[in-house]
């Protein structure tokens, strides 16, 4: 039950992310992104989740 409640955890994530930048640059920009730069998709993708991860640090 873990691993199925932090994937839909992983996948809101993912969502809002997806959302968010779309709304900020163009529709269809993150998959724009995906597959022309995947490298870089992950790395915005993990700077997004630091900025509203829960963990203190």
């Amino acid at each position: 039950m873990k691993t199925y409640a932090a994937t839909m955890k992983e996948q809101s994530i993912v969502e809002i992310f997806t959302e968010m930048m779309d709304q900020i640059y163009y529709e269809g920009y993150t998959q724009d992104l995906i597959e022309s730069d995947p490298l870089k998709f992950d790395w915005e993708l993990k700077e997004f989740q630091a900025q509203f991860s829960k963990k203190s640090k």
